[in-house]
């Protein structure tokens, strides 16, 4: 008899989450899990930053478990920043029930599918991270971020935009517009999204992001 998997659904769309329970729970060799899942799926459909957050968490909590992204509206960059933060494997929103079945036992197996232009562009991300990586200094020691810049990347890595963050700290959004651009030019990156990812890799972020706590 095959193993069982366990698996676990993060997800900000309560419909999307419970026709995934629906669908996991009436079939055979799978089985819901709140606790040690061995497979988490990450709803994409809502919003990509919170979605790119919540993977990056997923793979902090759960080192040992799988992830699969599911609900992405087509083959793009969006792949390749999943596939970042730690994601095995994904499924656009047109995949069938079925598929997503079949997905999660290739997982189960040790495989991995992607299109043969997705698997080109991740060999060609990964060539650019290294050469990035090995030319990219960390902050000089003279200008490091300050504590309401970190304090600016951790809302930023919660997925949070310029307004909400304004609204969250008490202050004007222009404020916020320029302590974003403070946090970019000391890290040296161009993205919101890939300053959280070198913060995390630096060490700069720690901590669970509270919006997602769900663990």
């Amino acid at each position: 008899m095959e193993p069982t998997i366990s698996v676990m659904i993060l997800g900000g769309d309560r419909v999307f989450v419970e026709a995934l329970e629906s669908v996991i729970g009436t079939t055979e060799g799978l089985l819901l899990c709140t606790d040690v899942p061995s497979i988490v799926l990450i709803d994409a459909s809502f919003r990509l930053e919170e979605a790119l957050a919540l993977t990056w968490s997923a793979r902090e909590h759960f080192p040992e478990a799988q992830v699969m992204v599911l609900g992405l509206e087509r083959e793009d960059e969006t792949v390749i920043e999943f596939i970042e933060a730690g994601a095995a494997a994904y499924l656009l929103k047109s995949a069938s029930p079925a598929q997503l079945v079949a997905e999660l036992l290739f997982l189960r197996d040790g495989q991995v599918h992607a299109t043969p232009r997705i698997a080109a562009a991740v060999v060609e991300r990964i060539a650019a991270l290294e050469k990035e990586h090995k030319v990219l200094p960390l902050p000089p020691a003279g200008n490091p971020l300050t504590a309401r810049e970190l304090e600016i990347l951790a809302l930023m890595a919660r997925g949070l935009r310029n307004k909400e963050i304004a609204h969250a700290l008490h202050i004007t959004v222009q404020t916020v517009k320029n302590h974003v651009h403070n946090v970019l030019e000391k890290l040296r990156v161009h993205r919101r999204r890939d300053a959280v990812r070198l913060a995390y890799e630096m060490g700069l972020l720690r901590e669970p992001r509270e919006p997602l706590d769900l663990f």
